[in-house]
């Protein structure tokens, strides 16, 4: 496997212009505790978190089934621990459940043992509630650990989701040609975190909300740009807890009306991730760029 070096090679499925991933971080008050530490966090602070399982996730499922949209959400073991009847509110409305850690723990430099017993562990919670196998990945708070390609590898994923890298997909080139993975890579400003996060426990993090509209705006001059290009993927990446909020999921609800009618394929990163592999794989990229 050889990745490209631009994005010049890709063809989306029935001439669509651009893959567009809904994606889903479900960590409720796991993110603040990676985020502040928990010894620092008070009960206000976790408060925050605890809004999307109680709230917002309502909000987002409702809308996906409104626009009868199924998507990824990325969930940590612990959360399928803490909150079992929203995880399985996920699966049962169609959804894919993929790896986010177990604790949302973002060391660097986990050592290997020790990530594969939290792979396993989480995979074993998460297929329990959904009844399909874990084939994605998603780094904690973005850390990608030195082992979980590896591990990925080992454990029969299909692709990762954490690199920032380029705007298409690709086949990570280290990977052996049997155990290939493909990496649907998310970039900050895709990210509510990076417009909606606030704490007063910690100043060197955002401490304001930007207003919806200037979000909206932001991503679909992004959005429109790249689907100009005719071959990019663009992977938003949003938590319960935070778009969630009032008005936050029509201006999301809004965006996607207005990305599929520009041409956005919108489908789960397993989806997107095996039409990726099976493109290369039978070299439509190579018959692409010489086009």
């Amino acid at each position: 496997m050889i990745r490209l070096k631009n994005g010049e090679g890709m063809i989306w499925p029935e001439g669509k212009r651009i893959a567009l991933l809904l994606t889903f971080d479900f960590d409720a008050e796991l993110l603040r505790y990676s985020v502040i530490g928990q010894e620092n966090t008070g009960f206000s602070d976790i408060s925050r978190g605890k809004y999307g399982p109680d709230e917002g996730l309502k909000r987002c499922l409702a809308m996906l089934e409104r626009q009868q949209l199924k998507t990824t959400f990325f969930v940590p073991g612990k959360i399928a621990e803490l909150y079992p009847e929203q995880v399985q509110q996920i699966a049962h409305a169609g959804h894919e459940l993929a790896y986010h850690g177990y604790a949302h723990d973002n060391r660097v430099g986990i050592p290997l043992e020790e990530e594969q017993a939290n792979m396993a562990q989480s995979e074993k919670l998460l297929e329990r509630i959904s009844a399909h196998k874990v084939v994605g990945y998603r780094g904690p708070l973005d850390v990608m650990q030195p082992c979980s390609l590896e591990l990925l590898q080992k454990r029969g994923y299909l692709y990762g989701s954490t690199l920032k890298d380029c705007d298409w997909p690709y086949i990570h080139e280290q990977c052996k040609k049997e155990t290939p993975i493909v990496e649907l890579p998310t970039e900050p400003s895709f990210d509510d975190f990076s417009f909606f996060y606030f704490s007063y426990a910690d100043g060197a993090t955002i401490t304001c909300s930007y207003p919806s509209q200037y979000v909206y705006e932001l991503w679909k001059d992004n959005f429109d740009e790249l689907a100009s290009e005719n071959d990019k993927v663009m992977v938003l990446k949003l938590h319960p807890q935070l778009i969630g909020r009032s008005g936050r999921i029509r201006m999301l609800e809004r965006f996607l009306a207005y990305a599929r009618v520009i041409g956005a394929w919108v489908a789960s990163c397993a989806e997107v991730a095996r039409y990726v592999l099976k493109f290369y794989q039978k070299g439509g990229a190579a018959h692409a760029m010489a086009r």
